[in-house]
């Protein structure tokens, strides 16, 4: 793989038309090397940007630059398309061994298939396999052909949620492991945070940021992209003001995570408790700000409880990891 800092493909004043709209602009983008998810609700664009990343589309308008194929010996991209695009006639072992680079471990193909819990399914065709089943071979095959980089849609959305974060896990650490970029669309805020380095944040046809996960996440550029990354609460700096949350220099607002919350117990807080209810690992604490009695619901980590109700608080700001604060 090449170096994290170098670039794979570059966009510029790219356009792809719609029938009620472009489904696709983009003014500037860089896809690094390393792991970048793509993230957006449906109808974002994910697909269409990924169509153009692997050649199916060409842009309407606008250039897209390509790095690839710089490894010799080696398939400069594979991609694993929503559906799988798996082959009806071939078994699952055959899946694997199809793709195969030349020299390759004979372990290879069976070990994949014991990694992704596959191995007493070797012989059986995409047919006689279960939805979830299917997208693990797909990711499987994926990994099996040793490209530089690989592109998947949506990969795994059909595995049983109780057991895609291991399926994850492997998918990762297999692209580590074998120095492979992974580019990989999600509308899942959690899989981006959990496996991405970088993102790029759609909406509306349209690149509404692009970074690095962990400054996206925790400093957001606008209440969207905020919220794009999991549960944030947004004070517009009006309101920031009057709930006692510095925004000073914040001209778009201030998002707190609820792992930043902190409530503090002062009898002349600008905030007053009226209840809490609990959402498994998070709490929703209800306020009212005294100000202009307006309330909301405040979202917070559980281990951070806010004070009973009735009482008098306001709310402090727990440092992000790393900080240095």
């Amino acid at each position: 793989m090449a170096d994290a800092d170098s670039v794979l493909w570059t966009l510029d004043h790219i356009r792809l038309d719609g029938d009620l709209r472009p489904r696709l602009e983009v003014d500037h983008l860089e896809i690094h090397a390393g792991r970048t998810a793509i993230l957006g609700a449906s109808g974002a664009g994910k697909t269409s940007l990924l169509n153009l990343l692997i050649g199916f589309e060409r842009p309407g308008q606008g250039q897209l630059d390509s790095s690839l194929g710089a490894e010799p010996q080696r398939l400069p991209l594979f991609w694993i398309p929503p559906d799988g695009g798996l082959w009806p006639q071939a078994t699952a072992l055959d899946h694997l061994r199809a793709v195969l680079p030349r020299g390759s471990d004979a372990n290879r193909a069976p070990s994949l298939l014991i990694r992704f819990r596959l191995e007493q399914r070797q012989h059986a065709t995409p047919g006689q396999l279960s939805a979830g089943e299917q997208s693990r071979l797909a990711v499987a095959r994926g990994l099996a052909a040793d490209a530089s980089v690989l592109v998947a849609d949506e990969p795994l959305v059909h595995v049983d949620p109780a057991r895609r974060d291991e399926d994850w896990e492997a998918l990762v650490e297999e692209t580590r492991n074998r120095n492979t970029s992974l580019v990989f669309s999600t509308h899942a805020p959690q899989q981006v945070l959990r496996h991405a380095e970088r993102v790029v944040v759609l909406a509306r046809g349209r690149v509404i940021a692009a970074g690095d996960v962990a400054s996206l996440y925790t400093r957001p550029p606008s209440r969207e992209v905020a919220e794009s990354l999991g549960p944030v609460n947004w004070f517009e700096p009006a309101t920031a003001d009057a709930w006692g949350i510095p925004a000073a220099g914040n001209e778009q607002g201030i998002g707190l995570r609820p792992e930043q919350v902190l409530f503090e117990l002062d009898p002349s807080g600008p905030l007053r408790v009226l209840d809490l209810r609990a959402i498994g690992p998070l709490c929703e604490t209800t306020l009212e700000c005294l100000a202009d009695d307006s309330q909301r619901r405040i979202r917070h980590l559980a281990d951070s409880t806010a004070p009973p109700a009735g009482q008098r608080v306001r709310i402090g700001i727990r440092s992000p990891p790393g900080s240095g604060n």
